[in-house]
């Protein structure tokens, strides 16, 4: 871990500097606060031992334009001063300082303050690997592995607004899986739920990189294509299709191809006109019906004036 060493005395400094360091720690020193405050926003230091009276900006400023700031992480400071008045500390403390050591100080109240500072340091960033573990998971549609309806619901909404803002292309597709009942009805749902996650992999394999997929419920499932036009996408979604035809997942009960495979719609959001978020995925959703209607298993591309189409 990295300690920042602040100390306008440079011989204090260096002495400072020098037992840290024997601790096992990799260390970075700076004359005042001033000099201080530049490497922090520079460099991801966690730790700070600081002085409290020097030039420029004292450590008491220092804690003070710390805590103030957004440098995106949680810095562990302790201020190191001579002033050794209860009142002193209480001052310290309420401007921000995790801990106070009194001047002279000595190595093994230093090594235990800086350990102190460690233990916090790490117990805070596990909880915040934790969060952003569980943050991911609301976020994750825990039978396929691939985002969930309320991503969709917070991705699309984004994507769409960005589209439209800089006269982009944005096409979305609807796939769904077709005669999923009767495959659960033959099969059952545990091997439904095999053949969702096998789906489910193949278009999140088969899209490009700047594609997203999701599954939007039940056997239906949602991609977003940026920057494609409507003849891009559709060539996009049948690959998507194929992928999912090649799995060779045994279905009986859909004639006449006997394997599992899926419907797409696709709409497209051209630079020019002026919808919203409801008419692209209700465009997407008709594509979709006409696969369906049309015999299953195709992909069908709603022509763009469609989306202006009166309701």
């Amino acid at each position: 871990m990295r300690v920042l060493v602040v100390e306008d005395e440079p011989v204090s400094r260096r002495m400072l500097s020098a037992a840290i360091s024997r601790m096992g720690y990799d260390v970075v020193a700076a004359a005042d606060g001033r000099e201080a405050w530049d490497v922090l926003r520079a460099e991801q230091i966690g730790l700070v031992v600081t002085d409290w009276m020097m030039p420029e900006m004292d450590g008491l400023q220092l804690v003070e334009k710390i805590r103030g700031s957004e440098l995106g992480r949680y810095v562990y400071v302790i201020l190191l001063t001579s002033r050794s008045e209860s009142r002193d500390a209480a001052e310290a403390l309420e401007a921000g300082a995790d801990d106070f050591i009194a001047k002279p100080w000595h190595r093994d109240e230093l090594t235990a303050r800086l350990t102190a500072g460690r233990r916090i340091l790490d117990l805070q960033a596990a909880l915040q690997e934790k969060n952003l573990l569980l943050e991911r998971m609301t976020r994750v549609d825990g039978l396929t592995g691939i985002g969930n309806r309320r991503n969709f619901d917070e991705e699309f909404p984004r994507a769409f607004e960005t589209a439209r803002r800089f006269h982009r292309f944005l096409s979305v597709a609807m796939l769904d899986i077709d005669r999923f009942k009767a495959y659960n009805d033959r099969f059952g749902h545990e091997a439904g739920d095999i053949a969702l996650r096998a789906v489910a992999a193949a278009i999140d394999e088969t899209v490009r990189t700047a594609d997203q997929s999701f599954r939007y419920g039940g056997e239906e499932f949602c991609c977003t294509f940026p920057e494609t036009d409507e003849a891009g996408a559709g060539i996009v979604a049948d690959r998507l299709r194929a992928a999912v035809e090649r799995l060779g997942i045994v279905h009986p009960e859909n004639c006449p191809w006997g394997v599992v495979t899926i419907s797409v719609g696709v709409a497209a959001l051209q630079p020019s006109t002026t919808v919203d978020p409801e008419d692209l995925l209700r465009a997407a959703d008709q594509a979709l019906y006409r696969a369906k209607a049309q015999g299953r298993n195709r992909t069908v591309a709603l022509a763009p004036e469609r989306l202006l189409a009166p309701r």
